[in-house]
């Protein structure tokens, strides 16, 4: 039988319309009758009929307003409009969201025939289904009504299976269905394969502490961490459709979700607040490598702590933003330890990415960067002496404290008490390069920092970091980098 729900405000109207027809023999059952605007849209949410015959103008909502909604829910219900003489292009207007069709009343049976088989003819309309209720009884439908919508993910692992996790969807699908039902204060629908709910608040209820009762519940019923995104208050159903995508942008925090500290999150707020300098990143890559140096474990895992934390900041809620930050660590690192004398092996650039984009959450992500970095601490051989170590940390030390000022070989090998000639071959052997390519390469270092921190021109630059002269500053510049100095802080700024 084909559902079918009268409202207007005159019950004698509803009354002669079922006179009207013998709708059994067309095969429709008349399920509800109504005579308000409010009353009809939640019936329409919940018994979804597969016609509505509603008057254009009732108290609470007007078919108008139930059309809109109905619109912006894309509901699959075929919505008939009777009108007075005086409404008609009102009621002709309410084409444009799809009306099936609109009477003049006093209604003519013949006329009421043409419009019901006009909704029997036209294909389902693509919609959702609706569960759960609205209630707009009482004193709460005399008010205006707030709606939040939220997307619910459950939270997979990596060991389940599709059917697995099919039937998870399922179970938690179930029980926010029940839960509505119940409560009376919200609908859940399926849109893009994605579980959303819409929320009723009046203004009273407290939609923070609502959101963590339906997760705890959620979660218990389905024995998964549930993660709510929340769009903003809305003041009407046909807002959804805009407000939808916004909350599946923030999809990407999905795989952030094991480092949140709340597992209900807006779509325009951040869930990792706090800012991050590229600055601050670089001094914790120094801190790990010192750690794996000084074979101190504790310095390794405060950096490592501190720099996840900066990951999750700097990524906005993008895995691959999070999968660069580790391989850039990586990098750092192989650069500093290498340039210490230390003689680490570290995986390909490749492999890195390759294992990286396999994974499905950020802690797994992060071990597989913390295991390299266990092995370089383990595997880190005697590739020099002690006293080795000593002297050339000390020369390192100096240079990076000196750089500004007129380093040579003599100045150096002074300072850690050896032969000029002697330390260049130490130095070469220690480092893997010759002492003018780094302290060139330290200056450049700097004067990244004072192109893209300061407005100081290019040659103040070039005398600040110890070049004697502009050219000598462009031309170091453009064999380590590709580009001119002006270049490239024009680029990194744009």
């Amino acid at each position: 039988m084909i559902k079918m729900i009268l409202a207007d405000d005159e019950p004698v109207i509803t009354r002669g319309i079922r006179k009207l027809i013998d709708w059994e023999q067309l095969g429709i059952q008349i399920i509800g009758e109504y005579e308000d605007g409010k009353s009809a849209f939640a019936a329409i949410l919940r018994d979804q009929p597969e016609i509505a015959l509603l008057d254009i103008s009732m108290p609470g909502m007007s078919g108008v307003d139930i059309i809109r909604e109905c619109h912006g829910l894309q509901c699959k219900t075929h919505i008939i409009f009777i009108s007075g003489f005086q409404e008609f292009e009102y009621a002709k207007a309410a084409l444009d969201y799809g009306a099936t069709d609109y009477l003049l009343k006093p209604v003519i049976r013949e006329e009421l025939l043409k419009a019901i088989e006009k909704c029997v003819k036209t294909p389902e309309q693509p919609g959702v289904t609706y569960k759960g209720n609205i209630d707009f009884s009482g004193d709460a439908g005399e008010q205006e009504q707030i709606y939040v919508p939220v997307c619910v993910y459950p939270m997979f692992c990596r060991s389940e299976n599709e059917q697995i996790r099919h039937l998870i969807h399922f179970s938690l699908l179930s029980f926010l269905e029940e839960y509505f039902e119940e409560n009376k204060d919200g609908i859940v629908f399926q849109k893009e394969n994605r579980i959303v709910v819409v929320l009723q608040t009046n203004g009273s209820m407290n939609v923070s502490e609502k959101l963590e009762q339906i997760k705890e519940g959620a979660e218990n019923a389905t024995g998964y961490q549930i993660l709510l995104i929340c769009g903003d208050e809305i003041h009407s159903m046909q807002e959804i459709p805009e407000m939808f995508p916004k909350c599946v942008e923030k999809e990407g925090y999905l795989f952030f979700a094991d480092q949140m500290k709340y597992a209900v999150i807006s779509w325009k707020e951040t869930p990792f607040p706090g800012r991050t300098e590229l600055q601050s990143t670089e001094e914790v890559k120094s801190t790990i490598a010192e750690g794996i140096l000084s074979h101190q474990q504790e310095l390794i895992r405060d950096g490592m702590t501190r720099y996840r934390q900066m990951v999750c900041r700097l990524s906005n809620g993008r895995k691959e933003d999070a999968l660069f930050y580790y391989c850039t660590l990586i990098q750092s690192l192989e650069e500093i330890l290498s340039g210490k004398g230390a003689k680490v092996s570290f995986p390909k650039h490749q492999e890195l990415l390759e294992k990286g984009r396999s994974c499905v959450s950020f802690s797994e992500m992060e071990q597989i960067f913390m295991d390299v970095i266990d092995n370089a601490y383990n595997g880190l051989g005697e590739s020099v002496t002690q006293n080795d170590k000593k002297d050339i940390n000390k020369a390192l030390e100096y240079i990076e404290l000196h750089y500004a000022e007129s380093l040579s070989l003599n100045v150096l090998a002074k300072e850690v008490h050896m032969n000029p000639y002697y330390f260049s071959s130490f130095f070469k052997k220690s480092t893997g390069k010759n002492f003018k390519d780094y302290v060139n390469q330290i200056r450049l270092k700097h004067a990244v920092t004072l192109l893209l921190d300061t407005d100081k021109k290019v040659y103040e630059i070039a005398m600040n970091v110890g070049f004697g002269d502009a050219r000598a500053f462009n031309d170091a510049f453009q064999r380590a980098y590709g580009e001119t100095p002006a270049g490239y802080r024009k680029r990194l700024r744009k």
